[in-house]
């Protein structure tokens, strides 16, 4: 009776590592899925040239809800001129496509930065390698493009 009971607590030992097991293969496999999720983000550098937005002959700033910060985004329009996956992106062929198909392209952009209204420095006729972040949209932080300025030609 007593060797009965030794060999069912080891097998509730066994069950028990084995649940441990899959759940530590479970929280690190969800750990994992968001570093996955940032491969679907397609990184390119453009060369542009600063237009009149849809809206707006003249760069200005906006509040968005892409940010929180207190600072309003800079809303300008570009023409790209050139388009190059940036190094996160290289490796991968539907990402370079992508890029490649921006070129020529014209469209509104929000600059990311602390932009004040009295003071936009960025004029039409500008010209400006922007880094460009796209995805779908439908997960955090639900915007399907980020610009950021890269350089500026003097």
């Amino acid at each position: 009776m007593l060797k009965l009971l030794k060999t069912i607590t080891r097998l509730k030992t066994i069950k028990l590592a084995r649940l441990s097991l899959f759940c530590i293969t479970a929280i690190s496999t969800s750990a994992f899925a968001e570093q996955t999720s940032d491969a679907r983000r397609i990184q390119c550098l453009l060369d542009v040239t600063v237009t009149a937005s849809q809206n707006f002959q003249t760069p200005v700033t906006q509040y968005t809800s892409i940010k929180n910060d207190g600072y309003p985004m800079l809303l300008i329009g570009i023409k790209i001129r050139n388009a190059y996956t940036a190094d996160a992106s290289k490796k991968i062929k539907t990402h370079h496509l992508y890029c490649l198909s921006l070129i020529g392209k014209q469209k509104d952009a929000y600059l990311s930065g602390p932009y004040q209204p009295n003071n936009i420095d960025v004029k039409v006729g500008d010209q400006l390698q922007l880094i460009n972040i796209h995805s779908s949209g439908k997960s955090y932080p639900y915007w399907a493009d980020f610009y950021f300025i890269q350089k500026r030609d003097q």
